[in-house]
């Protein structure tokens, strides 16, 4: 691409009506120019005469590029119309002739800047495209010296892609930056609690709105159906506006489930929880061997956070009887606690049982509230969780050494 059409920007129109005649007619040269590549290449004519041709349209691409960029730039600076002046500020502002009079006072008819735009011949999403462009002129120039380097022709998608992958990564270094954590020596004061509490009464002990996720497994069987009723009225409580609630269910009964986790939450999603190995249940009743099982998300609100994939997993044969007979995977609940949430965020689970949820929160440098009706639960708990977060505040200060 030859340095005139990056350096000297002049050669384009400075109004907005003859800039916008510069795209239209030098995007049909481009066209026609692309036709003719295609035919060469079809003829097999010689390299020189391709060349010339793919030159050709590198500098028609680049112009037509540089000159949707200054449109948006100049239509960045439109004022806002005035209605009831009698003056057509877009018109008087980017020189373009008022289209027709009002037949009372004969003053030009007040445009918005999208009318204007469309009488130009472009719609809604093209002009935001340019605009984009305007705000990205490093980003122009890079695409243009790229499609030169690579035998391209420059676009604006090349553009708009770049501008995307630039987000995306911008994105992904924000999250990535924002679940790193560190552990102290021993478990901050307020980075757990435990209380033994029936949830049926209500949970006031915890306060409204303060709570980030509920993340939790609930007794699957018949007679347990009632407590996801209460599960979602208390939740509705103490999630935080936008918070979620995880909940690990069994098959049996799930539309019951559903039904009760809807009375005071939004349903959100269902993810899918995979239990390989031999700790896959045998359902005789319904002859069935489940080799995953439901993750309800519900919503308080609507949720505002990250994208997230609806498969979860646990590792191979991890699940752990050991310290309660529905006791789950920590390596698994790991997983779920490390996709939904960051560091620092309060999570509860009112069924806390063995005390995986825990394990998973604190070790992983989340606050952690855990309820349950027995008290052994409790203290199993709290030796587990005290144990692994000595482990894992060992390892990572090893592997910081």
């Amino acid at each position: 691409m030859t340095d005139l059409i990056l350096s000297n920007q002049n050669i384009l129109p400075s109004k907005l009506d003859d800039l916008a005649k510069f795209v239209l007619i030098g995007r049909d040269k481009l066209q026609a120019v692309r036709a003719e590549i295609n035919a060469i290449n079809k003829l097999g004519l010689a390299r020189e005469v391709r060349e010339q041709k793919l030159h050709e349209a590198q500098e028609i691409g680049a112009l037509v590029l540089l000159a949707e960029a200054k449109f948006g730039e100049l239509f960045n600076k439109m004022p806002k119309a005035t209605k009831g002046t009698g003056e057509n500020q877009y018109t008087k502002n980017a020189e373009i002739p008022a289209a027709g009079k009002n037949s009372t006072n004969d003053t030009p008819p007040v445009k918005s800047k999208l009318e204007v735009a469309s009488e130009l011949g472009f719609n809604k999403n093209q002009v935001s495209q340019f605009q984009k462009l305007a705000d990205n002129p490093e980003i122009v120039q890079k695409t243009i010296a790229d499609a030169k380097d690579n035998g391209d022709i420059p676009t604006r998608s090349a553009v708009l892609d770049e501008l995307k992958n630039i987000k995306r990564q911008e994105k992904a270094n924000e999250r990535l930056e924002r679940k790193q954590f560190e552990l102290s020596v021993e478990i901050p004061a307020d980075a757990l609690k435990l209380f033994c509490a029936d949830i049926r009464d209500g949970l006031p002990q915890i306060a409204d709105n303060s709570v980030d996720f509920i993340i939790t497994d609930p007794p699957y069987p018949k007679e347990y159906l009632p407590l996801y009723a209460d599960l979602s009225k208390v939740a509705s409580r103490i999630l935080k506006d936008g918070g979620s609630l995880v909940c690990m269910v069994g098959q049996s009964y799930l539309p019951e489930v559903i039904n009760n986790l809807s009375q005071f939450l939004t349903y959100h999603w269902c993810m899918c929880y995979l239990t390989p190995g031999g700790q896959s249940p045998q359902l005789f009743q319904k002859k069935v061997n489940s080799f995953w099982k439901p993750v309800l998300w519900f919503v308080k609100g609507k949720y505002q956070g990250d994208w997230l994939g609806d498969v979860l997993k646990s590792p191979t044969n991890n699940n752990d009887k050991r310290f309660h007979e529905w006791g789950q995977s920590v390596g698994g609940m790991t997983d779920i606690v490390e996709r939904f949430t960051d560091p620092n965020q309060l999570i509860v689970d009112p069924f806390l049982g063995g005390g995986t949820t825990g394990i998973a929160a604190v070790t992983k440098g989340r606050k952690f509230i855990g309820v349950d009706i027995n008290q052994s639960c409790l203290d199993t708990t709290e030796k587990r969780i005290t144990e692994a977060y000595k482990v894992g505040s060992e390892e990572r200060a090893n592997r910081l050494a």
